[in-house]
């Protein structure tokens, strides 16, 4: 059996991006005896791994050239935009089995969650194009949305070319399964939870016994996503209140969280200590000695690093459920974590100390946390969930 990945944004292929979304499916597809490589417009560049295959991007509108691979199957990182649809029909009329694998919230009608959705975007704007021509765009764009784009013609054409329509998250599908009445039948029969793919490399180790440790993982030189704010005006209240525990916080730091940092009286500092980027095996083994994953952001998909850390059975903390991060709503259903009811960092800060007497009463079991959402996001364990829908489809079922 032969399964492709493909993303039709040219990323770095280095060791990175093979540890996360269609890199991550390829090489889990490997582990389960899958022949499978993943597929990226040119060009190349340093550090591509050798399972990758960079081509021109007029090949990927191509049926030909599709039909030329021999494969049975494909997982599209698309994220069914309609301006990757002659991609998705290619593969389609090469007679491949499609998997179009939507890494969203799925909040693509505006009229549901308009409120929500039309701050969202005057925010996103302000903070992309600053105060002046932000609000113009915002408009423009918040129009669009909400009149034609609602109708999302173009992500229909896409998804009808698939076979199997993945989410990542139950909230994020049944977004779209409640529109039967705009997206179809024939598309609602598709949609399938398909989480983001976790490598089954994070687990939960019972000999590496865990920290009052609390960890934040991103990339936060994106102050707007990841709400880097919010996390440092947060942590400045959590840790005012004399708690032993520490918070060690990875990624990309801005000289602006090295400020802050700082400014922190010295007792503070000692609590928060600012670790940068580290290599994924190293990242690994601290998630594996963390109790806490903190989650910031204003928006995600999947949110991997909270993922991960459930892997490895740490329990996750957030901000207040809201549509544009509802996959959270997902991860602490299970025992597993705490959201804020508020966004303010007072609200986030106290979500904090209450999963820590959550950790501190027993009702928190590192092992069951792990085994519970290991047979969930590990990749392998996708992989085999699209497989089974791939044979039952060939099987007439």
């Amino acid at each position: 059996m032969k399964w492709y990945t493909c993303t039709p944004v040219p990323f770095k292929g280095d060791h990175t991006f093979f540890s996360r979304d269609s890199g991550a499916f390829c090489k889990a597809f490997q582990r389960i005896g899958v022949e499978s490589r993943a597929i990226m417009p040119t060009p190349a560049q340093e550090g591509d791994d050798p399972d990758l295959i960079r081509t021109e991007y007029s090949n990927l509108e191509d049926s030909g050239w599709w039909k030329s691979l021999g494969i049975d199957g494909l997982v599209l990182y698309a994220w069914g935009m309609g301006k990757y649809t002659p991609v998705a029909r290619a593969v389609h009329e090469a007679g491949i089995y499609l998997v179009v694998y939507m890494d969203t919230s799925g909040l693509f009608y505006p009229w549901r969650y308009w409120k929500t959705l039309t701050r969202h975007i005057w925010n996103m704007e302000k903070n992309k194009r600053g105060s002046l021509k932000g609000p113009l765009f915002a408009c423009l764009r918040i129009i669009k949305y909400h009149t034609a784009g609602a109708l999302d013609w173009g992500r229909r054409k896409h998804l009808k070319m698939a076979d199997l329509i993945s989410f990542p998250s139950p909230p994020a599908l049944l977004s779209i399964l409640d529109l039967q009445w705009l997206y179809g039948k024939q598309i609602c029969e598709k949609l399938a939870l398909i989480p983001n793919p976790i490598p089954s490399q994070h687990i939960y180790e019972p000999e590496s016994p865990k920290r009052n440790l609390i960890i934040a993982v991103g990339r936060w030189d994106d102050f707007f996503q990841k709400n880097t704010k919010l996390l440092m005006r947060a942590l400045e209240i959590f840790v005012s209140r004399h708690t032993p525990w520490v918070v060690e916080i990875y990624g990309n730091i801005p000289l602006s969280l090295h400020d802050w940092h700082q400014s922190l009286s010295p007792e503070h500092q000692s609590h928060i200590h600012l670790n940068g980027v580290v290599p994924n095996q190293e990242l690994i083994k601290i998630y594996v000695k963390s109790k806490i994953c903190l989650c910031s952001s204003r928006y995600e998909s999947s949110h991997i690093a909270s993922a991960e850390a459930l892997c490895a059975g740490a329990s996750v903390v957030g901000p207040r459920l809201t549509p544009l991060l509802n996959c959270l709503q997902w991860y602490v259903s299970h025992d597993s974590g705490t959201l804020s009811p508020k966004d303010s960092p007072e609200s986030l800060a106290e979500a904090l100390l209450e999963e820590i007497r959550a950790w501190d009463e027993g009702k928190r079991n590192p092992e069951e946390i792990s085994r519970y959402w290991c047979s969930l996001l590990h990749a392998e364990n996708s992989c085999r969930r699209i497989i089974a829908a791939y044979e039952a489809a060939k099987s007439g079922n």
